[in-house]
């Protein structure tokens, strides 16, 4: 996020970790409305709700009388990110997904308040509209924030827990060790003041995956419009990573009680499972709790492999069930 005259660029891979910066000296696009960016990104079940004061945009899929689970994204992401677990998972359970606000077609929040007690209630009140009483929260990167402080806070609602690929406590970024092309898209990024360029978000978004045929033109196009629209605010990004921070995480994942399955992907080179997996497993309370491995994936296991990481989860849900 670029704050002043100063540009700060966010390494998204970094959850809300390590920044670049460099003076400005370009201006920035025109940015998209936001009825344009509905007009071009609203799914037909797209819904709209002020909650807690703030535009939520959110996705109720499923049968109404089926066990409900609900997805929370990561950094820069969008409740896009979920097609395709939502499509296979809408089959047998009731799924709902929304953008964490300011990200995709959400609003910015009243103030500026990017905190976690805010994004609590939130969730309470989304959830109290759909008439959902109890769910499933399931948290990717950064999405991990919110989902493990709401299952800590709110085990009365929470049948379970997933955790995909989270931070397990703050953590730094060596950007060192980043590609030389992600590197020459940051170098190159650094001359615009408010916005991040398509080759930006493209090295981003290659640099948290293994299939590369994932990341086509028409998500990068998505990326960049729904950052641009955050990144015109230079408050936006302040507030946003102001409330961002890890330390509370190992609080919150000792206080889950709650069955919970960790996922992790096993070419995760930003959250590694050697240090966050093992540590999200080792932290959280729960009595009930198993870690499973996805081999061949990368940091954006929704994106990146949704049918072999969706796999662990479907059996996960099949033994809250039974209980």
């Amino acid at each position: 996020m670029s704050f002043t005259s100063t540009k700060c660029v966010l390494i998204a891979l970094a959850l809300a970790g390590g920044a670049v910066c460099a003076q400005a000296t370009a201006a920035p696009p025109s940015l998209s409305s936001d009825s344009a960016l509905r007009a071009r990104y609203a799914l037909p079940a797209s819904r709209f709700a002020v909650i807690e004061g703030e535009t939520v945009h959110y996705v109720d899929e499923g049968a109404k009388d089926r066990p409900a689970i609900l997805l929370v994204h990561g950094s820069f992401a969008s409740l896009l990110q979920w097609n395709a677990w939502a499509a296979q998972l809408s089959r047998h359970y009731r799924v709902i997904r929304y953008d964490l606000s300011p990200a995709g077609l959400s609003g910015p929040s009243p103030g500026n308040d990017y905190s976690i007690a805010r994004r609590i209630r939130v969730i309470d009140g989304l959830m109290d509209k759909l008439g959902i009483a109890r769910f499933v929260i399931v948290g990717t990167s950064s999405g991990g924030l919110p989902a493990a402080a709401y299952a800590a806070k709110r085990p009365q609602r929470v049948r379970g827990v997933v955790l995909n690929n989270i931070a397990a406590g703050p953590f730094k970024i060596d950007y060192a060790a980043l590609p030389q092309a992600l590197k020459d898209a940051v170098a190159a990024d650094a001359k615009h003041p408010d916005h991040h360029s398509p080759e930006f978000w493209r090295q981003i978004l290659l640099n948290n995956v293994v299939d590369s045929a994932k990341v086509t033109p028409e998500l990068v196009a998505q990326w960049t419009a729904f950052n641009d629209r955050t990144l015109g605010d230079p408050a936006i990004g302040k507030a946003v990573t102001a409330t961002s921070s890890f330390d509370r995480t190992p609080d919150d994942l000792r206080a889950i009680t709650a069955p919970a399955l960790v996922l992790w992907s096993g070419d995760d080179h930003e959250t590694t499972l050697a240090i966050h997996g093992q540590r999200t497993l080792e932290l959280l309370g729960s009595k009930d709790k198993t870690l499973k491995v996805v081999d061949h994936c990368g940091h954006m296991a929704p994106l990146d492999c949704p049918a072999a990481s969706l796999s662990p989860v479907e059996a996960f849900l099949k033994t809250l069930a039974r209980k």
